[in-house]
């Protein structure tokens, strides 16, 4: 017979110190080293939620789930790679030195896992995501007139310059954000009002139903180009796109003639915004000039492997694109140090080695951990978005974001996720009503 860990009241008491993080802007109170990540309340915080949940895991013996599984094993094989680094390092087999600390960031950001778990025994998630998004707006439009500063990883901003961040460190982020929220609100059931208390007529339902994705579609349009994050603007219209599959019949044009129409409304506001209020045209002149292809040569050539390439780039940025010149050293240097270590293809580099941010995630999880994991956290991504099909398409977005961007080492996106995977894993785990209280499959949930 399965067992819950906590009692209601416990479970509530928790909920009231550690849900609230989620809500909270980063704020450093301890900068560590270089790195943008310093110690912050969450992570005291944090500490103490981990101690008390592995001691009453412990206490009751819980078994562990499969998504547990998959987390554990990156974490003990990135303490392994981290492990062998030093060793290499030690030996003058290799130039950079790995940092354990990013062994444990993924086991914090999965915390809200079992948050997720926790809430799922007080209120729907929906109520949730809405509030944190309702949150988030109200702080970029305060950000848009300059009334509320923003939290940068340098610190507080009291007046930022275009972008809206909410409560996000930077544009990639809160453009990452944006489209979890979009994903979320688009497949979930926008009729089903009757569950919720609120009954509408059945005309005003069917009507709701018709233009609800088509009025998400442009508000979150409006909202990530004022981020700045151009890959969440791909993200966000690819999401929709996907969308349209299980809604177009091109037998019947009645079908497409709304959604053809919301794109290209779509695609006007974007145009329009991205020339009127936003900073992404003046930074973005250079962005497909063929010229950034030739730098990979005469990077790839120049750089030394001796320091990383930030501040002290091989080659000078004169007429390329500026992020594509950075990430081209940055790429150029994780890459290569990678390929001319074989010993090191199958584990990494080392967790942290490359930098603290690579603005490449794939690459990044490459060159760090290796082939090893590439496997781990495919296995761990897999197991996420299989829960749910609002998940399957977070984690849609979750991919494409992460060809230009850490995702899987951003903090308030890795805790929404898996906030909501905790939520989705207790849903799934609910006996049906003819099922026998002894198959309840909560406890490995809490």
């Amino acid at each position: 017979m399965m067992q819950q860990l906590f009692d209601k009241r416990s479970t509530l008491l928790l909920l009231i110190f550690c849900l609230p993080l989620l809500f909270l802007p980063k704020i450093n109170l301890i900068t560590v080293g270089e790195q943008t990540a310093g110690l912050r309340i969450d992570d005291f915080i944090l500490l103490l939620f981990a101690i008390v949940c592995f001691w009453a895991n412990f206490a009751c013996q819980k078994c562990l789930s499969d998504i547990e599984i998959a987390l554990l094993s990156l974490v003990g094989f990135s303490l392994l790679s981290c492990t062998l680094n030093h060793l290499f390092y030690a030996a003058d087999m290799l130039p950079v030195k790995a940092s354990f600390l990013y062994c444990f960031r993924i086991l914090e950001y999965f915390l809200f896992f079992y948050i997720g778990v926790f809430v799922f025994r007080f209120c729907r998630i929906e109520t949730i995501v809405a509030g944190f998004f309702l949150w988030n707006l109200l702080l970029m439009i305060l950000q848009k007139f300059q009334i509320v500063g923003i939290f940068s990883v340098e610190g507080y901003i009291a007046n930022p310059d275009d972008r809206m961040l909410g409560i996000a460190s930077f544009g990639s982020e809160i453009g990452l954000l944006l489209n979890f929220i979009f994903c979320f609100l688009m497949y979930q059931n926008a009729t089903n009002y009757e569950s919720k208390g609120i009954y509408l007529p059945n005309e005003l339902k069917r009507f709701i139903s018709i233009i609800y994705p088509y009025f998400l579609l442009l508000l979150f349009v409006f909202l990530v180009v004022l981020s700045g994050a151009r890959m969440a603007i791909f993200a966000l219209f690819a999401s929709f796109i996907f969308y349209l599959k299980d809604v177009v019949s091109w037998k019947r044009p009645s079908t497409y003639i709304l959604p053809l129409g919301a794109l290209i409304g779509g695609m006007l506001l974007m145009v329009y915004t991205l020339y009127n209020a936003s900073g992404i045209v003046s930074r973005s002149k250079g962005l497909l000039s063929f010229a950034n292809f030739d730098l990979i040569s005469v990077v790839w050539d120049n750089i030394t492997l001796e320091y990383d390439p930030i501040g002290r780039e091989s080659v000078r940025m004169g007429s390329y694109d500026a992020s594509w010149w950075m990430r081209i050293h940055k790429w150029a240097y994780a890459l290569k140090l990678y390929c001319l270590h074989p010993e090191c293809w199958l584990q990494g580099i080392g967790p942290g080695f490359a930098m603290a941010a690579l603005d490449g995630g794939f690459l990044r999880i490459l060159t760090e951990l290796g082939i090893i994991g590439c496997v781990l956290y495919g296995r761990l991504f897999y197991l996420i978005a299989r829960q749910t099909t609002q998940l399957y398409w977070m984690m849609v977005a979750f991919m494409l974001n992460m060809v230009f961007f850490d995702v899987y080492l951003a903090y308030k996106p890795m805790s929404l996720l898996f906030l909501i995977a905790g939520y989705a894993y207790a849903t799934n785990a609910k006996p049906s009503k003819n099922e026998p209280l002894k198959k309840l499959c909560i406890e490995a949930t809490f």
